[in-house]
């Protein structure tokens, strides 16, 4: 703030109807004022205005204009806003970023079988069994186990072979044992929202970034048959063979695709590991020089054929940091930052658990009663864990309770808004929508001071307005200063630098 000497931050700079105002608070809203503007105000010059703004607030406090609910919902609001970065453990939330991002540098290919829980009672049954395949994998080949009894209905097809896949592709949980194994591991039952898997893993490699395609698509209906499924094969090779002997790609596609992007030349967005399917994936990333066109792939829906239009390396951290925060905070992590949150709160408030009847537990001043649980789980009867949760909503509740003491600049902060609602809630019914509605007040201003407006004017043109809200503030100030009691100790004052 400016202050040579640690004496000024306790110091009362102005009192004003006996409620001292300190030098802390007077450089807040100065150095507030000041910023970005072209002609510094000396603290000399700012100090009347800063009282005049007091002594508004103090008339508001004193209206009990603070105790109507409009007011106190407008500024839990603005506070519920504000209180995010002080009620998370932002060291915890930066690291699982960091390791989402280092994630996305790395392409992994794997392969699971999945024992699923549809209901929370299944769990133990699940646990069983992946358990007993996992001792078979120790003998038995992965694929085969995943055959024979896997639950994901993808096993038919793939055999538990889930590819190549990159960050962000799959639910935390799985993503972080997979990235966690050391190539040909198989991991231990790892529970997600779906249920237990085992992950094995078969290699990584560094990202190969994203591409963007263009593409001409040629659907085969669902129940083609032969002589139809030629005929579709022989017009993609003509297609095919037009664009080696140098056709332009976009208008064929515009022509020719059976898709929606047939209109934009068949450009199709940004491409990376693990968002299609395997057939796309594999001729896209096959394909290494802009322009270079694929030979026709043929997949079950129907053929396509690419062009690689540009490539990119994995975006920085700055570009991919709000799609992570935003999976984040959508999935199991949001959780255990919060957890994170509270354990380092438990710390610092000395939280222990106590043996005492009658009592839970005890951290800062509080005191945690059976009472106090028994009416917490009467409000909230669907509780997983009512006495974790209990202790974690009470430490929680108490730290956003003493932020404003907590953080000086926070309290600063709430103050702020505040009193900037009290200043603009009073001086709109006092003031601006009095000298608008005033009508009596206003004409008689007019005509007190008609030789300061043009002969055509009327008492309710803007400026004569603008200059009647001047009047009203000037003539209330003034009732202001008579009616509270302001002191100013400006030896604290010229000692501020």
């Amino acid at each position: 703030m400016g202050l040579t000497t640690a004496w000024a931050v306790a110091q009362t700079l102005v009192t004003i109807n006996n409620k001292a105002i300190s030098v802390d608070e007077f450089e807040y809203y100065y150095q507030k004022n000041n910023q970005n503007q072209a002609q510094q105000l000396s603290r000399a010059d700012y100090i009347n205005m800063f009282v005049n703004f007091k002594l508004k607030v103090e008339e508001a406090y004193t209206q009990q204009y603070d105790t109507v609910s409009a007011f106190q919902n407008e500024l839990q609001g603005y506070r519920q806003q504000l209180i995010g970065p002080y009620l998370t453990d932002s060291v915890k939330r930066n690291e699982l970023v960091q390791e989402a991002y280092k994630h996305l540098l790395e392409d992994i290919e794997v392969s699971h079988i999945l024992f699923r829980i549809d209901f929370p009672n299944e769990a133990p049954l699940a646990l069983e069994k992946a358990q007993k395949a996992r001792k078979r994998l120790k003998k038995e080949d992965f694929a085969k186990v995943a055959v024979e009894v896997s639950e994901d209905p993808s096993v038919v097809e793939n055999k538990g072979y889930l590819g190549y896949t990159t960050g962000g592709q799959f639910v935390y949980p799985f993503e972080r044992a997979a990235y966690n194994l050391k190539v040909g591991e198989i991991s231990q039952p790892i529970r997600t929202s779906f249920g237990y898997h085992i992950i094995k893993l078969h290699n990584r490699r560094p990202s190969k970034g994203e591409v963007q395609l263009a593409h001409i698509f040629k659907a085969i209906p669902e129940y083609a048959d032969s002589t139809q499924l030629i005929a579709i094969e022989a017009v993609v090779m003509k297609l095919y063979q037009t664009l080696l002997e140098g056709g332009d790609f976009a208008a064929l596609a515009r022509n020719n695709s059976e898709d929606d992007t047939a209109a934009k030349g068949g450009k199709l967005p940004w491409l990376g590991i693990g968002m299609s399917n395997p057939w796309i994936e594999n001729a896209a990333f096959a394909l290494t020089e802009i322009g270079e066109i694929s030979e026709p792939v043929h997949a079950p829906y129907g053929w396509h054929i690419f062009q690689l239009l540009d490539k990119r390396p994995v975006r920085s951290l700055y570009e991919y940091r709000p799609m992570i925060n935003t999976q984040i905070n959508m999935d199991e992590r949001r959780a255990e930052i919060h957890q994170s949150f509270i354990d380092k709160l438990k710390k610092e408030y000395k939280f222990k658990k106590s043996k005492k009847a009658g009592i839970i537990a005890t951290f800062a001043d509080q005191v945690l009663t059976q009472e106090d649980l028994d009416k917490f789980c009467q409000e909230r009867p669907h509780g997983n864990d009512s006495i974790n949760d209990f202790i974690n909503y009470s430490i929680y509740q108490y730290e956003n309770k003493h932020l404003e003491s907590k953080y000086p600049e926070f309290g600063m902060l709430m103050n702020e808004y505040k009193e900037g609602i009290l200043l603009f809630n009073i001086c709109n019914d006092l003031i601006w929508s009095k000298a608008s509605k005033d009508k009596e007040g206003l004409k008689q201003f007019f005509e007190n001071n008609k030789e300061n407006y043009p002969t055509d004017y009327t008492y309710n043109k803007g400026p004569v307005v603008n200059d009647y809200q001047t009047y009203l503030e000037e003539q209330w100030l003034a009732s202001l200063h008579q009616k509270y009691e302001v002191n100013i100790n400006y030896d604290v004052l010229n000692k501020i630098k």
